[in-house]
């Protein structure tokens, strides 16, 4: 096995290999290794990614970016995308059991190495839903990451099956979100931006508008560039919703193989009383049924505060908007690994005291909904 790291002149195989592992999705390519470069410029974020060879041959690739978080006491370089999870290392469809085994070996090997010349406290991955390989065993598995010793801080998501007939996907949603559906049609039109119809004067609209329902830029112009790129080159597609021309709210969606991913979206703080996500949603998932996409994943789900993840009721609420599109709530596996003692236990420390606060004040538990089952 033979470790190189990734250089600009190997884009384009390291692109090809994404496109032929069954592990690996759109999180894994140069397109989204670029934007987590360019999306928080005060983490001083540089990339480590590095592939793995066998004979020659691209065997497996790890997207790898050390961003250093400061405050007031001190500085952590973390194996992060933006202060979240990394995508996990993705592996070749050829390789037989035991080459799999020597390459993920090589590949941890290497990871730790890197960490320990780079001061890294911390590493977290995670492993996309909607890959391939996510869906091929047809039984339940175990997060893979916890085999190579990892500590495992996997959340839940919320994937629809887009192979079911129209009328199967509004059979499935939450009724209030059909009402809003047919209420949307009545009030807006909406459409999907692809490759073949996204204009640059459309996408500014996008762009202008997520700034005023932020308030404020919230990130570079490279990052929006980046992703119009995306749409133009068909890992991305723009919903637009309109009331007699004027834009009212979009959302950005990333599509790679056969999965996609709900990315952004803003909605025009004048008009956000209407059901413009509603009506979004179901033309996105429209466009993607009939563009041959299987699997729609619309977002993390929480349920309740848990450890590492203290969640807010607002965020449960937006979990809770998210299911009523329908769909089944899988696994979304992440684990992390700690290189630093004082680190790992000040960390855990902290997690455990601010969980006990929350369960303390009541919040420990969420809501049920009885509108989930109408």
């Amino acid at each position: 096995m033979t470790l190189l790291p990734l250089r600009a002149e190997d884009y384009a195989a390291w692109n090809e290999f994404c496109a032929a592992s069954d592990e690996a999705w759109f999180w894994h390519t140069t397109h989204w290794l670029d934007y987590t470069l360019a999306y928080r410029p005060e983490l001083n974020p540089q990339s480590l990614s590095f592939a793995c060879f066998l004979d020659g041959r691209m065997v497996a690739i790890c997207p790898l970016i050390v961003e250093t978080q400061r405050n007031d006491r001190d500085e952590v370089a973390q194996f992060s995308y933006g202060g979240d999870a990394v995508a996990a290392p993705a592996y070749s469809n050829s390789l037989s059991a035991r080459q799999a085994k020597s390459a993920v070996a090589a590949v941890m090997s290497h990871l730790d190495a890197l960490a320990s010349e780079h001061r890294v406290k911390r590493v977290c991955f995670r492993s996309s839903p909607v890959a391939p390989a996510f869906w091929k065993a047809g039984h339940p598995r175990l997060n893979p990451l916890l085999r190579m010793g990892y500590l495992d801080v996997s959340l839940a998501t919320q994937v629809v099956d887009l192979s079911q007939e129209e009328d199967a996907l509004l059979k499935g949603m939450r009724k209030g979100h059909r009402a809003a559906v047919k209420q949307g049609e009545k009030i807006m039109t909406a459409e999907v931006l692809d490759a073949g119809t996204i204009t640059e004067e459309r996408f500014h609209q996008y762009r202008e508008l997520h700034h005023k329902a932020a308030g404020r830029v919230t990130r570079p112009l490279s990052t929006f560039l980046m992703m119009y790129a995306w749409i133009r080159q068909g890992d991305a597609v723009l919903a637009a919703a309109s009331i007699q021309g004027k834009p009212v709210g979009f959302a950005l969606i990333s599509v790679y193989k056969d999965g996609a991913y709900y990315g952004s979206g803003c909605e025009d703080p004048e008009f956000n009383h209407l059901p413009i996500g509603h009506l979004l949603q179901w033309r996105v998932m429209q466009w993607l049924r009939w563009h041959g996409i299987l699997r729609y994943e619309t977002g993390i789900q929480h349920f309740a505060p848990v450890p590492h993840a203290l969640v807010s009721e607002k965020e449960m609420n937006i979990s809770l908007f998210k299911r009523g599109f329908g769909g089944t709530t899988v696994p979304f596996w992440r684990a992390e690994k700690f290189y630093d003692q004082d680190y790992c236990r000040k960390t855990l420390v902290e997690r455990a005291r601010s969980y006990a606060d929350t369960a303390l004040l009541g919040n420990a538990g969420g809501a049920a909904s009885t509108e989930e089952h109408e």
